[in-house]
């Protein structure tokens, strides 16, 4: 697949290149032996995700407030997703940047994809450590 860009401005993102960033993904994760399990099953239509998400990824790379969900939820009330699956998503994330982004283009989308990893860690293990019972004191 060739990357997008133009010559005058080859490291610029755009929301078609958001919206191929996230095709890309999740082609990935729809066939992927890890996270394909956990979401083929939730995801009824798999276009309007993906919409969903160009949107999300717009409002947080373009900063154009399209995107009103909340993501933190939704993700939290996924009872197998598990520290490990933050880094396969990641290392997907990656691969379907390397596929279609140029390395500029790229680092700016993971660098977000990151934090956001991050906060999504933290915010499993808050909750996980809130379902534990607490002994009387």
């Amino acid at each position: 697949m060739q990357k997008r860009g133009t010559t005058e401005r080859a490291d610029a993102i755009d929301r078609p290149l958001i919206g191929l960033v996230v095709r890309t993904f999740y082609d990935l994760v729809r066939r992927d032996p890890v996270l394909g399990p956990i979401f083929n099953p939730r995801i009824e239509d798999w276009v309007e995700h993906e919409a969903k998400l160009t949107r999300f990824w717009s409002s947080v790379l373009l900063m154009t407030g399209e995107y009103h969900g909340t993501p933190m939820r939704v993700h939290l009330q996924l009872p197998d997703l598990e520290a490990g699956h933050f880094d396969r998503w990641l290392s997907l994330f990656a691969k379907a940047q390397a596929a279609v982004c140029t390395p500029d283009q790229a680092a700016a989308f993971q660098s977000k994809a990151e934090r956001i990893a991050e906060s999504f860690r933290y915010a499993r293990d808050a909750q996980r450590s809130n379902d534990v019972p607490r002994l009387a004191s």
